[in-house]
């Protein structure tokens, strides 16, 4: 087995889990490892075989709709719902054995009237899962001169069934998070700087496109299997720490900043902020926010204009500018050379001011203010 090119299939797979456009790439690596010519992804009521498109690759003209309205109600590796079970992928001879018919498949009008006008000859699929409404299924197909699927072609493909799986249920979470989250869609598109929403496992939840555009170009992160990860062994460490913190943080109520620096890469700031009880149950799980913050490419905090259009005293707009870099109250109150008790006053007139109750409402505010960062 090429295990280079396997990862890279599943990598694929969990990409479209992000981003639902990715699916057709996606299937075209599926479908590449596989010497198929063709690859579907949908979902499929078992009461009224009412067909709902995820993702098909290389059907011909007016055949996916010819599948959703009649060929995907009698394609027989999806309307058996005897045999059908989870995870378990089939083929033609799967179903000529159990028929005890040598030509069944070959003679079934699915095959006659759907396959072999566009070519195909093979089908290796099943169904991925099940949740009582509705059934996702997979298959593969391709011509007669790439033969049948072999049992360990199957073996393999019902292990990508599982990341598929995995990656079609993780997208519906991130359509949840964006369906309950559209007040926030505009806010998180024009931050000033990358968002990422992320559970105790790292799984990426919700992320902005600064964020992903950041993970990219800088070689200490990266987004894989739909989960945040790190191959520098010191942010790895403390990436886990600081999340598991975050999470207790959150639980107790606390709205601590946590800021995660390396000396060694200095343009990149990376804080963990963590999502109040009361507001994850849109998540349907703990949740905290990494925001991404590079140094190079950020303006520093338009103080005059801080303290004209919220009426901030000076002291108030400096305790604004060290929140916005990660520092927690505290350390900010260190930093001014005022008691914690003082900041806390600042911190709470800022609240009556801007008209927000928490710290990173004011951070998301003034991050998302067009004018703050502007040079004086």
């Amino acid at each position: 087995m090429d295990f280079d090119k396997y990862n890279n299939v599943i990598e694929s797979i969990y990409k479209a889990s992000i981003n639902t456009q990715h699916w057709n790439t996606a299937l075209q690596d599926v479908s590449g490892y596989f010497h198929s010519e063709g690859a579907g992804l949908f979902s499929q009521n078992p009461y009224t075989q009412e067909v709902s498109s995820i993702a098909f690759l290389g059907l011909k003209e007016g055949y996916l709709e010819s599948y959703g309205e009649y060929y995907g109600r009698i394609n027989p590796t999806f309307t058996d719902y005897s045999e059908l079970r989870s995870g378990v992928m089939f083929t033609e001879q799967v179903f000529n054995q159990r028929r005890k018919n040598d030509d069944f498949y070959t003679n079934c009008t699915f095959n006659n009237e759907w396959m072999k006008p566009q070519g195909f000859s093979h089908a290796a699929g099943g169904m991925l899962i099940a949740d009582g409404t509705n059934t996702l299924n997979f298959t593969l197909i391709r011509s007669s001169q790439q033969g049948l699927y072999t049992q360990q072609e199957l073996k393999v493909l019902g292990a990508f069934s599982k990341h598929i799986c995995k990656a079609v249920q993780l997208s519906k979470v991130f359509q949840r998070t964006n369906y309950r989250m559209q007040n926030a869609e505009h806010l998180l598109a024009n931050m000033g700087h990358g968002i990422l929403i992320l559970d105790n496992e790292q799984n990426v939840l919700e992320a902005n496109q600064i964020a992903l555009n950041s993970i990219e170009k800088n070689p200490i992160l990266a987004i894989q299997q739909g989960k945040l990860i790190s191959n520098h062994l010191g942010l790895k460490k403390l990436l886990i720490a600081e999340l598991q913190q975050t999470m207790v943080n959150s639980m107790l109520k606390k709205e601590i900043p946590l800021r995660l620096n390396l000396p060694e890469y200095k343009n990149v700031l990376l804080i963990l902020m963590p999502v109040m009880p009361e507001l994850q149950s849109q998540f349907d799980r703990p949740v905290a926010i990494l925001i991404i913050k590079e140094s190079t490419a950020e303006n520093p905090l338009n103080m005059q204009y801080l303290q004209k259009s919220y009426n901030l005293t000076p002291c108030e707009a400096r305790l604004i500018r060290y929140l916005v870099e990660g520092y927690e109250l505290k350390r900010a109150a260190f930093e001014m050379g005022v008691t914690y008790e003082t900041a806390r006053w600042y911190l709470k007139s800022i609240f009556e001011k801007t008209g927000t109750h928490r710290q990173i409402d004011v951070i998301l505010k003034i991050n998302v203010d067009p004018v703050a960062h502007l040079a004086t």
